[in-house]
This record gives structure tokens, sequence and C-alpha cells, in this order.
């Protein structure tokens, strides 16, 4: 059963474990610098799993059509597949769909901190790949 909101914010209250919780995991045959991205999404996924989640604000009309954006990122990630890494990045993005969702949830604080270290990842991901430049 998923966590509830309030659990995820208690067990992910500070930057120090949201940062264990990053590197705490070992994908087999997996990059570290996509590993450290894979792991984000994954704690992003739990929240949005919560109970009660409020989609209202979002282009995603329900949780599992979110989470299932989110799993195609993790699959393709991890087949070093990069053919949708802007739209990764764009779900990030300040007043991105993620963040919205997450200031309706209550845990836009928390989601401030994932979005910092997903995007310090993401700029080593784009920079060991040589994705340059992504954006025309």
């Amino acid at each position: 059963m998923p966590k509830k909101t309030n659990e995820l914010l208690e067990e992910y209250s500070t930057k120090n474990r949201i940062n264990e919780y990053i590197h705490e995991k070992k994908l087999e045959n997996v990059n570290e610098k996509i590993e450290v991205i894979v792991h984000i999404l994954e704690l992003i996924r739990e929240f949005i799993k919560a109970p009660g989640t409020d989609m209202i604000r979002s282009v995603f009309d329900t949780e599992k059509d979110l989470i299932n954006e989110l799993d195609i990122h993790i699959h393709k990630l991890t087949k070093e597949d990069f053919s949708k890494i802007e739209d990764l990045i764009i779900l990030f993005a300040p007043t991105s769909d993620l963040q919205e969702i997450s200031i309706d949830n209550g845990w836009g604080e928390i989601f401030l901190i994932i979005s910092e270290k997903f995007d310090f990842a993401i700029k080593n991901l784009i920079e060991e790949f040589n994705l340059k430049p992504i954006f025309k």
C-alpha cells in the first residue's frame, strides 16, 4: 500500500535523507549518472502514488498516467535512450506539472529540494553523454 503524503514528508524531511535515498540503491549495469536520475524519478513516483493525490492542475488525467510517464522515462534512461530527455527536463521545470502537483498536495518544499538534485544530476548526465545542445 502506498504511503500517505504526511508519512513521506516525515521520511524525506531533510536534504540529507533525500540524498541517502538517491544514492542508497545500486542498479545493475546502469551508469551512475543515470542511476541518480532514476532514483529521483522513483522518489517522485512515491509522492504521486500517495492516496488522494490531486492532479487538477496537471495535464495528466490521473496519477496512473503520470506514474506511467515516469516509468517510461526510467525505462528509457536505463537503456541509455535519451530520445525523451527534453520532455523529462520540462517535467521538472519551474511551474511544471510536477511542481504544481507538489504544491497542491503539500510537498512543494520537498519538491524544490528534489528538483535541485535533478538539475544537478541532469547536468552531469548531459556532460557525461555529450547531449549538448538539447534544446534548439
